[in-house]
């Protein structure tokens, strides 16, 4: 194997495709000047934390012709035309998803894999720092955004789909934006959703006060709650709260409503709904035949990934900010916990 020039400097990955996106987006802007707007409507995933929207995705690459983002077409946030035009020339047809994130707290690693595309949207939204929520006076690049999608959806030829925090935190102001907006609305019981994040955290940093996941608009009264299983449920209303309210501004055809259990018991049955569903909206697509199996997922809303020692205050403070009936009547067996 032959040496490392010893006066090469190797940069960051990150600082590469900084410097990278940098040059190239002026070479996109030419590409894209002359597109105007999508034709077919934009999907976006409505859900909170742990709520499978990446499984979502992961089974929508791997079933139906709809654009979704890549790794490789991820890395070009600030050239999107180019990186879509750089992914359709790799992409894998045959392409299917191990599905081997689910459950995880971290993104699928594969080139075809789908990414959530935050350094695009935080671009485009104009978000700084840790919030997820443009000012209500920011003034925003309505006919750029078009554009750039419009032309990834030339290029994909499909209706495009994004699972990604901040577009979903201002969905009302991309529904302003964008001719035909549609959402995909991700379901699982607050019980669950709760103590996927404390675990997480637990996982994830080694420490159940480490905060995880989105920050909902009161993240300042949240931080102010000593208990940390407290903090998370309260976490988890206060996000719910917020879809409900951007929910509510959709008409009801426009939304598609997915439950996690039929997500992980049902694949194939629901992507045929999703696909269904952008018929219903004049943009069909094409869906792979026999669809491919999946491994069996396990069913995550179980008594075996709830740890026991906080079992009882999760059920407590499941109860005082959602009601009785949204505890599950099981209890965690002694000395049972399945991790991930």
């Amino acid at each position: 194997m032959p040496a490392k020039d010893p006066g090469a400097v190797i940069e960051p990955t990150s600082s590469v495709l900084e410097r990278m996106n940098a040059q190239l987006a002026t070479v996109d802007d030419e590409y894209t000047r002359h597109f105007t707007s999508p034709t077919r409507p934009v999907s976006f995933v409505v859900a909170t934390p742990r709520s499978a929207s990446t499984l979502f995705q992961q089974l929508v690459c791997s079933t139906l012709s709809v654009g979704c983002v890549s790794n490789i077409m991820a890395r070009f946030w600030m050239a999107p035309f180019i990186g879509a035009t750089l992914e359709q020339d790799l992409h894998d047809p045959r392409f299917v998803s191990a599905l081997r994130s689910y459950g995880r707290h971290y993104n699928p690693a594969n080139a075809h894999e789908p990414h959530e595309w935050g350094w695009f949207w935080r671009r485009w939204l104009k978000l700084d720092g840790t919030s997820c929520y443009c000012a209500s006076d920011q003034e925003l690049d309505a006919r750029g955004l078009s554009q750039k999608l419009s032309a990834i959806e030339s290029i994909r030829d499909a209706p495009l789909l994004f699972d990604n925090l901040y577009a979903m935190c201002n969905l009302d102001r991309l529904a302003a934006m964008l001719p035909r907006v549609l959402a995909i609305h991700l379901r699982r019981p607050p019980y669950y959703v709760a103590n996927s994040i404390l675990n997480a955290r637990i996982d994830r940093y080694g420490d159940i006060n480490a905060f995880f996941g989105h920050r909902p608009r009161n993240y300042d009264e949240l931080v102010k709650i000593d208990d940390p299983v407290e903090q998370v449920v309260a976490q988890v209303q206060a996000i719910r709260r917020e879809m409900d309210e951007t929910l509510a501004r959709f008409a009801d055809d426009d939304v598609l409503t997915v439950d996690y259990i039929d997500l992980i018991q049902s694949p194939q049955r629901i992507m045929h709904r999703f696909a269904d569903f952008l018929a219903s909206h004049g943009a069909p697509v094409e869906r792979r035949d026999p669809m491919p199996e999946f491994p069996q997922l396990r069913d995550r809303n179980s008594s075996a990934f709830v740890r026991s020692e906080h079992a009882d205050r999760l059920a407590a403070h499941v109860t005082a900010y959602f009601g009785p009936d949204a505890v599950p009547s099981h209890k965690p067996a002694a000395g049972l916990f399945l991790a991930g």
